[in-house]
């Protein structure tokens, strides 16, 4: 970059605390005290998405709800099974990273932690 006399401005310097998530959406730091990674996993199988919006994952809970619906009406309710399932394995994993005093970001999915 330069500026209006020639010379050169240098870039500005990166935020503290690291290096953002690439492509991840914003980080949700660890909370006190960290939620069960068990029950997020129990919420999540049973409620399909309620987990995420408890962890903080509310992006991701939303497109849950959307994905739970865009395949459970054509399979007749049988697609949410599938949907639940993953995503109680999936904020089991989240919730284990928050708990261990990772953050994660809104679209973190599974063991996918930067």
């Amino acid at each position: 970059m330069s500026n209006m006399q020639g010379g050169y401005t240098p870039p500005p310097p990166p935020p503290p605390g690291g290096v953002p998530p690439a492509a991840g959406g914003d980080l949700i730091p660890p909370s006190s005290p960290a939620k069960d990674p068990i029950l997020i996993l129990i919420l999540n199988l049973i409620f399909v998405v309620i987990g995420y919006f408890i962890i903080g994952q509310w992006q991701k809970g939303i497109a849950g709800i959307v994905a739970a619906l865009v395949i459970g009406i054509p399979t007749c309710g049988f697609g949410i099974g599938a949907v639940a399932i993953a995503t109680a394995i999936d904020g089991f994993m989240q919730a284990q990273a928050l708990q261990a005093g990772h953050p994660v970001a809104q679209w973190t999915f599974f063991k996918d932690h930067r």
